[in-house]
């Protein structure tokens, strides 16, 4: 049996917090995840979109595209084989 193309890691918590609201609509996020690995943490700047929730699934959906992106370009650097879900 071969092993599988990608490990998964558990996250425990993901925290979402908004820092400021920057004019022009704009607010700005921090994002912190933990994982075995320890925490993980970064702004997320999203157009306001009205409501606390709203805004929360923008942050959310952002987080998740830069961590496809992010592991899509750690594979190519790695030599390793694309991964499609």
């Amino acid at each position: 049996m071969e092993p599988p193309d990608r490990e998964y890691v558990t996250m425990t918590k993901v925290e979402v917090t908004k820092i400021e609201e920057q004019g022009n609509g704009r607010l700005l996020f921090n994002v912190r995840a933990y994982a075995s690995e320890g925490r993980i943490e970064f702004p997320i700047r999203i157009q306001d979109l009205g409501s606390s929730a709203l805004d929360e699934i923008a942050v959310l959906r952002s987080t998740l595209g830069f961590a496809d992106e992010l592991a899509a370009s750690i594979r190519q650097s790695l030599g390793l084989k694309s991964h499609n879900p």
